[in-house]
C-alpha cells in the first residue's frame, strides 16, 4: 500500500519528543509512528525544505531559535543539522521560499519578520534582514503591541503576505532573492479586533483567504496588484454558537472547491464551498479532538490530519464528496502537538 509521511511538532519540553515522524497509510488513514527527535523547547511550527529530505522548526520560547533537521523516513532517522538565533521572542511561524533559498519566519512576542539564507543540504545560515513591526489593536488583551503570526509566500513570486495578529494588518513584503533583504510594499487593514493569523491561496491565484483569531472569521481578499482587497467577510462559527472560540489554521483544497478552518472552543473544522472565489459555508465537521490548532489537507486523498493541542491527538479524518471531514481513521496519542506537516 502506498504511503504518506506526516511531521509533527509541539509544545514538548526539550527532554521530550516533541517532532515526530508518522507514516499515513493511504489506503486506511492509519498513522504509524517512524522516528522521534528531542532536544528543543516547543518545536512548535514546522516547514518542509523542497529537497524533500530536511526541514525547519522553530523554537517557540522568548530569545527562541530555528531549527535545520536532516531526515530518512525508510532509516526512520532524524537528526539535527544545526540552529540559529530567530531574532527575537517566541518564533511562532516560519517558511521556506519555493527554491529552498531562505527560510523566513515571525516572533510572536518579539515582532520581528526574519530571514535566514539555507544552505543546499538545508542547514540554517546568517540572517540576511530583519523588519520590525509597530502597532496595536482593539483588543486590550490580545492586541497590546505588534504579533507577527505567519509568513506565507504567494506561489511563483517573490512576495510574502505577513499577518499580524497585534496590528490588524497584513503585510505584503518583497524579498530579493539575492540578497535576502525583506522591503514592504503594502499594508491591508482588518476589521478592528479581527487578529489575522494564518493566510491561504486559491490555486487559480485569484484569491486568498485570512483566517481571523479573534474574532473568529475568515476574510476573502481579491488579489491585487497593490496587495489584498477584502471582498467578502464571513463566520466560522454556526450562526447561533454563544461560547468562547479562537480560530486557527484555514487550507484550500487542491481542486479549489472547499476551504477549511479549524475552530478552537466550538473544537470543529468549518467547511465553505468556493463559488467564483466567495464561500459559501457548508457546515461544521467534529474535529475529533479538544483544540484543533494545526492541520493539512492531504493532496490526492479524502484525508484531513489534524492536531489538537488541549487533547494531546493527532486525527486522521475522511472528507466526504460534501467536503465534511466524517469518519475518524485513525487518532494517536503524542505531546501536546501543534503543527502536522506533508513531507514533500
Amino acid at each position: 500500500m502506498s504511503s504518506t509521511y506526516i511531521l509533527s511538532g509541539s509544545y514538548a519540553t526539550a527532554e521530550q519528543a516533541g517532532i515526530t515522524l508518522w507514516e499515513l497509510e493511504s489506503a486506511t488513514g492509519k498513522l504509524t509512528k517512524k522516528a522521534e527527535v528531542a532536544g528543543v523547547e516547543r518545536p512548535s511550527f514546522l516547514a518542509v525544505h523542497p529537497n524533500g529530505t530536511s526541514f525547519v522548526a522553530v523554537s517557540e520560547t522568548g530569545d527562541g531559535e530555528v531549527v535545520a533537521y536532516w531526515l530518512n523516513p525508510q532509516k526512520r532517522l532524524i537528526q539535527e543539522l544545526n540552529r540559529q538565533n530567530a531574532g527575537g521572542d517566541h518564533p511562532a511561524h516560519i517558511t521556506i521560499d519555493e527554491d529552498g533559498q531562505w527560510a523566513v519566519s515571525v516572533t510572536y512576542s518579539g515582532a520581528h519578520v526574519t530571514v535566514h539564507r539555507l544552505s543546499a543540504d538545508g542547514s540554517i545560515r546568517e540572517m540576511t534582514d530583519s523588519k520590525r513591526h509597530k502597532g496595536s489593536g482593539a483588543n486590550a488583551d490580545r492586541q497590546d503591541a505588534a504579533h507577527p503570526h505567519s509568513a506565507f509566500q504567494l506561489p511563483g513570486t517573490n512576495r510574502f503576505f505577513v499577518s499580524d495578529l497585534g496590528m490588524d494588518a497584513i503585510v505584503r513584503y518583497r524579498l530579493d532573492l539575492h540578497s535576502g533583504t525583506l522591503e514592504q510594499e503594502a499594508v491591508t487593514k482588518t476589521a478592528p479586533g479581527a487578529g489575522p493569523r494564518h493566510l491561504a491561496f486559491h490555486p487559480s491565484g485569484d484569491f486568498a483567504y485570512g483566517v481571523n483569531e479573534l474574532d473568529s472569521t475568515v476574510s476573502v481578499y481579491a488579489l491585487e496588484s497593490k496587495g489584498l482587497k477584502e471582498v467578502q467577510n464571513i463566520s466560522a462559527l454556526p450562526e447561533h454558537f454563544t461560547g468562547t472560540n479562537t480560530s486557527a489554521e484555514i487550507a484550500v483544497s487542491g481542486d479549489g472547491r472547499f476551504v477549511y478552518v479549524s475552530n478552537r472552543g466550538h473544537d470543529s473544522i468549518a467547511v465553505f464551498r468556493v463559488a467564483e472565489g466567495l464561500l459559501e459555508s457548508v457546515g461544521h465537521a467534529d474535529a475529533g479532538g479538544a483544540g484543533p490548532r494545526h492541520f493539512t489537507l492531504v493532496p490526492n486523498s479524502p484525508w484531513i490530519v489534524i492536531a489538537h493541542e488541549e487533547s494531546g491527538t493527532i486525527a486522521v479524518k475522511k472528507i466526504g464528496e460534501d467536503g465534511l471531514p466524517g469518519e475518524t481513521a485513525d487518532s494517536v496519542d503524542t505531546v501536546t502537538p501543534v503543527c502536522v506537516r506533508l513531507l514533500k
